[in-house]
This record gives structure tokens, C-alpha cells and sequence, in this order.
């Protein structure tokens, strides 16, 4: 049976790159402090390459661990971030039958759909709220949940035309992700 130690051994070095196959934005894994893909914070991330781990200082207590532990932080189970990742790693070859295999490629996809999904919604939100002329600037910036949403969100500019025309580049560029356009 694969454990963890066989597959974390295997995964030396190739963490990013398991990462970005599990739906980890690849920008996330630069050592910089970047939105943590996990829990949203605006800056509160950073991925460690030469020590193979993540800190996050989500709700000012730091966090972190190794390639399995930011799995769990972005929302897999223990077993579902072995399964992929020896999967992506070929070691399940034998231990994890063809069912198994597509049932955790068609999970890695839903959660991928999901996350443009909740990015369209909130991008027509901002379009709608820009046109129907209901909220400034300043309220979405005060709008917690709206933050939380979307860690990526800087204030707009303050020209209407100039928001409505952000907003609509963003939806266009996560329509084309999710539905492949």
C-alpha cells in the first residue's frame, strides 16, 4: 500500500509542479507573499521551495507544512491529496484502479469549475453594480464577504467606464477558462 513517506519521498522536488496539477495556481508557488490559494488572505502566503513548504499567517496565526499540508489547507482530504498526487506521480499504477484514477481527475476538475464559477459570479456582481450605479467604490471595498471571495480584488479606478471595462475583461478571461473559449 502507498503511504505518505513513499509518495512525499518521491514528490521531493516536484511539488510545484504537482501543485499546478491539483489546481494550485502556479503564481502561488513563487516564494513571494502572494493570496493564499487556501483561505484568501491578500498577502499572507508564501511557498518555500528549497524546504518543500508553505507558511500562511491566516487570522494572524501562522500556519503551514509540507506539499500534503497545503493540499488539506486548500480543502483536500489526507487521502484524497495522497491518492492525487501519487497518481500524478505514477505510483498508483497498481494500487488504484481506472475508477479510482477518474474519480479523483473528475474531483480535481470540479473543484477547478468551481473556483471559476464563484470568480464569474462575483466579477457580474461588479458589473452590475457598476451599471446600476448602487454602490461605489467604497462599498466593495467594505464589503467583507465580497473580499473574502475574491483575495485577488484591488480597488478599481475610480471612473465608472474604466470599472465596467475591468470587470468585463476579467469575466471574459474566466469565461474562456472555464468554458474553453
Amino acid at each position: 500500500m502507498i503511504d505518505f513517506a513513499t509518495v512525499k519521498a518521491a514528490a521531493a522536488g516536484r511539488w510545484p509542479e504537482i501543485h499546478t496539477y491539483l489546481g494550485i495556481p502556479s503564481d502561488s508557488l513563487t516564494g513571494k507573499h502572494v493570496p493564499c490559494p487556501g483561505c484568501g488572505g491578500k498577502d499572507r502566503f508564501r511557498w518555500d521551495d528549497s524546504k518543500e513548504c508553505f507558511f500562511c499567517g491566516g487570522g494572524g496565526a501562522l500556519t503551514g507544512g509540507d506539499g500534503f499540508s497545503l493540499l488539506e489547507h486548500c480543502g483536500w482530504t489526507k487521502a484524497d491529496a495522497l491518492h492525487a498526487a501519487s497518481q500524478y506521480l505514477g505510483l498508483d499504477r497498481v494500487m488504484c484502479s481506472p475508477e479510482q484514477r477518474q474519480e479523483i481527475e473528475q474531483r480535481r476538475q470540479a473543484k477547478i469549475h468551481a473556483d471559476l464559477d464563484d470568480g464569474l459570479h462575483h466579477e457580474a456582481h461588479v458589473i452590475l453594480q457598476c451599471v446600476t450605479g448602487r454602490k461605489n467604490n467604497r462599498d466593495l471595498e467594505g464589503n467583507k464577504a465580497f473580499r473574502s471571495a475574491r483575495p485577488d480584488w484591488r480597488p478599481y479606478p475610480t471612473e465608472v467606464w474604466e470599472r465596467e471595462t475591468l470587470a468585463a475583461k476579467r469575466l471574459i478571461k474566466m469565461l474562456g477558462e472555464r468554458y474553453g473559449l
